[in-house]
């Protein structure tokens, strides 16, 4: 945003002098067969044109900045609540190796069993036959 903002008092600079030259054509009393005015004012717009258009892109850039800050002041509030610190050590606990492991062979205990009561519904549904 510093560089939109130096381009754009450069621009402010560029159009003071501008307006300047343009001033002190119009004392000349044959201006209107001048095509130097012409040309001189052509610049004048063309530059407020340009500065317009910076002053709108750094007014963007400022609001985006703003909802930049305002997402990261609610994100940083969520990190530091107490129930999102809660939910870490939370899962935390749940990575550690003994409860991985316990949480495994319990899983492991309940396929055999799913395994177990297959097979048996597997047998009884073929004496049924």
């Amino acid at each position: 945003m510093s560089r939109l903002t130096e381009h754009i008092n450069a621009l402010g600079h560029q159009q003071a002098e501008q307006l300047a030259t343009v001033e002190a054509m119009q004392k000349s009393p044959f201006r209107s067969w001048n095509g130097k005015y012409d040309l001189a004012v052509a610049q004048v717009e063309q530059t407020a044109n340009k500065l317009e258009n910076a002053i709108a892109h750094l007014q963007q850039r400022e609001n985006q900045f703003g909802q930049w800050n305002k997402q990261e002041r609610a994100y940083s509030l969520w990190d530091k609540s107490p129930q999102t610190v809660e939910m870490r050590n939370l899962a935390k606990g749940l990575q550690s190796p003994q409860l991985q492991e316990r949480l495994s062979s319990i899983a492991k205990v309940e396929r055999q069993e799913l395994a177990r009561g297959q097979a048996s519904s597997t047998r009884q549904a073929g004496l049924s036959i």
